[in-house]
């Protein structure tokens, strides 16, 4: 009987386990839905912060994204976070009001876009953790793939007001002369 009771127990502990491994939301998807949401650092998940200038605009965020991404397509899109902020990109997350973006998952690809609202004063700090990222990319990250170090190494870092956008553009994707374009009327 104590047997029986252990086997029992222990079958309904890897059945548990099994249930929460499969709930991993950050398991990759085939959907190719993409979370539209715009993120805010944890420290301000109000829209009303201290002033005019740090409410954030997520209605253009999300617009400028959406319209980017219209012309260069993220294959297997993964949503940047605030971990892919701070860890891969550089940024602190204290400089940004709001931001949205997409970073492909396949590893033959490089296709990246990248928006965010940046606070008042640090838009120099901000532009130059993009440039360092963009030079990581083109020094370590994808030194032995030709066409994605030529992509990295022409990927845009444009700033309007106190809104910063980065994109990498596919491998099999567009032109710059059109990702310019997305950016320049998701700016105006």
């Amino acid at each position: 009987m104590k047997k029986l009771i252990g086997v029992v127990c222990a079958l309904s502990l890897c059945a548990a386990l099994l249930a929460g491994c499969n709930s991993d939301s950050s398991a990759p998807s085939s959907s190719t839905s993409q979370d539209t949401s715009v993120s805010q650092p944890a420290d301000e998940s109000s829209s009303e912060t201290s002033g005019a200038a740090d409410t954030a605009d997520t209605e253009k965020i999300a617009s400028a994204v959406s319209a980017i991404e219209a012309v260069n397509a993220i294959p297997n899109p993964r949503t940047i976070d605030d971990f892919a902020v701070e860890n891969d990109m550089g940024l602190s997350l204290d400089d940004l009001i709001a931001y949205q973006g997409d970073v492909t998952n396949n590893q033959s690809d490089c296709a990246l876009v990248f928006v965010a609202q940046v606070k008042d004063g640090a838009m120099d700090t901000v532009k130059g953790a993009l440039e360092a990222y963009r030079d990581s990319m083109t020094s370590s990250l994808y030194v032995d793939e030709a066409a994605k170090v030529a992509k990295a190494e022409d990927a845009r870092i444009v700033t309007s007001g106190n809104f910063v956008v980065m994109v990498v553009a596919s491998v099999d994707g567009p032109d710059y002369a059109d990702i310019d374009t997305a950016i320049s009327s998701a700016l105006g």
